[in-house]
């Protein structure tokens, strides 16, 4: 009998609800696979990937890669989905529940693992499955996105770490200011309120928040404050030129689980992919950004600090980055200050329009072979 050819997405984790907060990342990852479907006759939700059984009885054909799985209970899919692991995380949070004897039986069944990090590697060598490190998916994205060089332009920050250290603390049940930090933040505020003024005006900083999901804080100073912690920080670094005429990004987003669709979130996904493919660099705490630009050919400069290599950090799931941080050019973030270990990095006293440099090209093999693997499995 003729499979169906599918597509993976990670619409429905949170039904019910008329508003979920998602990572558009998890959309950037279904939008590289896409290009290797000649035609997709259906969607299959990962989380509820055990309850596919189509009428027709057909088999469908699936790459699944991405983070593995919020809804452990629902794993591993039905007999009717034939898989292609590949560029897998498992997440320690619910690596007990995914790997019970029947979790065991299916992944050796589909052996070997691509896996998106060497964290899941280990994990599933450790219980006998034949795996190997595939890196990301959205490395292939230079397939159908990447645009001549020359046509290059503007700057893109996407969801760059920083700290946001409270102004506000709780004591015997009240709320007091920290007076050292609120003093610091009104003294360079006069100094650079300009600056400050213009970015606090953008979206973006009334959205981010450093430990993911998006800030709820409606309080009128709040943008300004993270302008302020954003600018200090960054424009010892960043020429404010550049700072100030870049354009910024969040990953999250309030979805409306009534209105939009999987379709209308792969093209908000895919339009962020042309973007990042259009712009002459970005900046980057997100693997989901910083990844495509490879991809693509964009020149990225991933910041990171401990909250987003530890394992044990609030901007990351342990081990979810193993393997994969050796592909960029990382600038490190620590109390507020910029070092690299990047030779190239290193070179740029500040960074600003004018600023040129290649990406590694350790990722590239793993972007081949990616790209036969799922064209061998789509024919």
């Amino acid at each position: 009998m003729t499979e169906k050819k599918g597509l993976m997405t990670q619409f429905p984790c949170a039904r019910g609800r008329a508003f979920v907060c998602k990572n558009i990342g998890d959309y950037v990852q279904a939008v590289a696979t896409r290009q290797f479907i000649d035609h997709i006759d259906e969607y299959v939700e990962q989380e509820e990937a055990d309850k596919y059984f189509p009428e027709d009885k057909r088999p469908i054909r699936l790459v699944m890669n991405g983070w593995f799985q919020w809804r452990a209970e629902n794993w591993p899919p039905s007999d009717f989905v034939k898989p292609l692991l590949i560029s897998m995380h498992i997440s320690p949070l619910k690596a007990e529940q995914l790997l019970t004897p029947k979790g065991i039986e299916f992944l050796k069944k589909n052996s070997p693992v691509g896996c998106r990090d060497l964290y899941t590697k280990d994990l599933l060598e450790k219980h006998g499955i034949p795996a190997y490190f595939s890196a990301c998916m959205t490395l292939t994205l230079g397939k159908k996105y990447s645009v001549d060089d020359a046509s290059r332009k503007g700057v893109c920050f996407v969801d760059p770490y920083f700290e946001i250290p409270e102004l506000f603390e709780e004591s015997n049940g009240k709320k007091l200011v920290n007076e050292d930090r609120f003093s610091d933040f009104i003294v360079y505020y006069s100094r650079h309120s300009e600056a400050i003024n213009v970015l606090a005006k953008l979206p973006f900083f009334k959205q981010y928040s450093p430990t993911g999901f998006l800030d709820r804080d409606e309080s009128v100073y709040r943008p300004y404050y993270k302008a302020y912690c954003f600018y200090k920080a960054y424009s010892k670094k960043f020429s404010e030129d550049l700072l100030l005429n870049a354009e910024y990004i969040t990953h999250w987003l309030d979805v409306d689980m009534a209105k939009n669709t999987n379709d209308d979130l792969l093209n908000l996904a895919e339009n962020l992919v042309k973007k990042y493919a259009s712009s002459k660099l970005v900046v980057t705490s997100r693997i989901h950004a910083g990844l495509p630009c490879l991809g693509v050919g964009t020149p990225v400069i991933f910041i990171a600090d401990e909250q987003i290599t530890s394992e044990n950090g609030t901007f990351n799931v342990p081990g979810r980055l193993g393997g994969l941080l050796d592909f960029f050019r990382i600038m490190n973030f620590d109390k507020g200050k910029f070092s690299s270990d990047d030779e190239v990095l290193k070179s740029f006293e500040t960074i600003n329009d004018n600023t040129i440099f290649q990406n590694k090209d350790k990722w590239k093999p793993y972007a081949k072979a990616l790209g036969q693997k799922c064209e061998e499995f789509m024919k």
